[in-house]
């Protein structure tokens, strides 16, 4: 299964290039060739970056938008020059397969376009990006600088921290060694988890806000109490309580619990926004067919509420970020280099922060978290415009 999660790997690399091939080979099928060497770039980017999952979702996404600039439905009066009295409306498996590649590559074309009209939003964008590259990628460049280094104490010098030169361009710590190293590997891990957490918090509040709004009756009031129960408990004094019994030996357990205590606001939101969507007519008419309670969430409720609810994953995602480094600072989780959060907690405890040549092993990390911070809340602004049409209008 190695593989499947391996972070910048030759054979991701490998996997990435065999999944570009498939863009490739419809961009010189229907005459794209410049789409098709863009979709095998990004596939095998997206492979060595994050291996077969990377590979596989680029590989869809590229090749969505492909087919999207050669697609023409011949069936349809209002793309085709047929008569209404010769459309067939008839379609095979494989015809509706490339109709809802067509739809997805559009989609995905409108979005960028989004993205890239709303000039804050791409520069947040971009820091995004530029975090998560350097996260990935920056380890085969930069190697990490885990042992001490007595010998490169200065003379005269009573501790090992150097301020930034041209030889360490973040100075050393007090170990005497290179904080620029610790940076690049101390990101994903930090990072990681603050994603999981928000993905998993966002998809509990969805879905129990949307049951409950749907169902109603005593699951409405089950899960309702639920959420308000948890709301009245402090979340950050409830995680230091928790993190002085429980071991926090793997990250994602300490994601999953970040999540359990984040979902209930957002539920609260989704519930509300789905009662009132519960009375619109469209709804109603898919009440009345008896489509069913998950077609009638995905298809019918969920789509209007997307932009609310990728921003609100947005903020989990911050939040969960917080937690973690203030759980690390305060020394309440185990602490194990390279981190942001511990090198802020190892900077408080070996005196950095009084120490003129030591201050960058802490503010390097807090203007990290900061600026990375600053990157997802002006990434917000173009989440809005990709998944409000309206905004995309500019109406």
């Amino acid at each position: 299964m190695g593989f499947l999660i391996a972070i910048a790997s030759l054979p991701g690399l490998i996997i990435g290039v065999l999944c570009g091939l498939v863009p490739l080979g419809m961009g010189l099928r229907h005459q794209q060739l410049k789409w098709g060497i863009i979709g095998l770039a990004l596939c095998a980017l997206a492979g060595f970056a994050f291996s077969l999952v990377g590979g596989l979702v680029m590989l869809l996404l590229t090749t969505a938008v492909v087919i999207s600039y050669a697609y023409v439905d011949r069936e349809d009066p209002f793309t085709s020059r047929a008569s209404l009295d010769a459309v067939n409306f008839e379609e095979s498996q494989l015809e509706f397969l490339m109709r809802q590649m067509a739809a997805l590559g559009r989609t995905i074309r409108q979005s960028m376009r989004a993205l890239m009209r709303n000039k804050a939003g791409f520069l947040g964008f971009i820091g995004i990006l530029f975090f998560v590259g350097v996260s990935v990628f920056g380890p085969l460049f930069i190697e990490y600088d885990g042992i001490t280094h007595v010998e490169r104490r200065l003379p005269g010098a009573r501790t090992l921290f150097q301020g930034p030169s041209d030889e360490h361009i973040l100075g050393l710590d007090w170990k005497g060694r290179d904080i620029l190293s610790h940076m690049v590997h101390g990101g994903r891990n930090l990072i990681i988890t603050s994603l999981e957490a928000g993905l998993i918090a966002t998809l509990i509040a969805v879905v129990v806000g949307a049951i409950a709004a749907m169902v109603g009756g005593l699951v409405d009031q089950i899960l309702s109490a639920i959420a308000n129960f948890i709301l009245t408990i402090p979340q950050f004094p409830l995680l230091l309580v928790l993190a002085s019994i429980l071991s926090f030996s793997s990250r994602f357990y300490m994601a999953l619990l970040f999540a359990a205590l984040s979902w209930p606001a957002l539920m609260r939101a989704v519930r509300a926004q789905v009662l009132s969507l519960r009375e619109r007519d469209y709804v109603q008419a898919a009440i009345a067919l008896d489509l069913g309670l998950p077609h009638i969430i995905i298809r019918e409720v969920l789509p209007n509420l997307m932009s609310y609810i990728v921003v609100n994953m947005i903020f989990s995602i911050r939040s969960a970020m917080y937690y973690i480094v203030g759980l690390v600072f305060l020394g309440l989780v185990p602490l194990k280099e390279p981190d942001w959060g511990v090198m802020i907690f190892t900077g408080r405890q070996q005196g950095a922060i009084f120490n003129p040549d030591g201050a960058s092993m802490i503010l390097s990390p807090v203007i990290a978290i900061a600026l990375f911070q600053l990157s997802l809340i002006l990434f917000t602004r173009s989440l809005e415009e990709v998944f409000n049409p309206r905004l995309r209008s500019g109406l």
